[in-house]
């Protein structure tokens, strides 16, 4: 088995999405489409989006991204549509795709790694790989909780 992490190309986002919305790492398919073609339009700014694909012997199993937010400091970068096809979840594929962009991040100088999530297995996942919660709010999605993490880059 040959496990391999690439950048997004369009024909991969097709895929990606119903990894993504099967996960609950996306609720809304065109959004997540549009944000997925927009990373790959030519004139890219720092700001937008970089995505990466896991691919197990060709097949796709997992999606990865990385962004700056305009409202934080240039070594501040955020995590986006980070998701393992559930088959695959538990096998340490999910932890490969979150060193590829801790590595990604050394590489730009990025002194701290942020995500928000609500899923109890995704907190589980990034406590476990060194994220600290830093936030809460209180019935963000109707009746869950909006939880902000972070992981220190060294």
């Amino acid at each position: 088995m040959i496990l391999k992490i690439k950048s997004l190309k369009k024909e991969d986002i097709k895929e990606v999405l119903n990894i993504a919305l099967k996960t609950g790492a996306s609720c809304n398919r065109k959004e997540a489409q549009k944000i997925m073609s927009f990373s790959l339009a030519p004139g890219i700014k720092p700001f937008n989006p970089n995505y990466y694909v896991l691919t197990l012997s060709g097949k796709i199993i997992g999606i990865s991204g990385l962004y700056y937010d305009y409202e934080d400091p240039d070594d501040v970068m955020w995590m986006d549509y980070f998701a393992v096809e559930p088959e695959f979840q538990r096998q340490g594929y999910g932890t490969k795709l979150l060193e590829n962009l801790v590595e990604i991040c050394k590489r730009k100088k990025v002194r701290m790694l942020c995500v928000f999530t609500d899923n109890p297995g995704a907190l589980k996942f990034y406590r476990i790989n060194g994220f600290k919660v830093c936030g809460k709010i209180n019935n963000y999605y109707g009746n869950k909780p909006r939880i902000w993490m972070n992981k220190t880059i060294k």
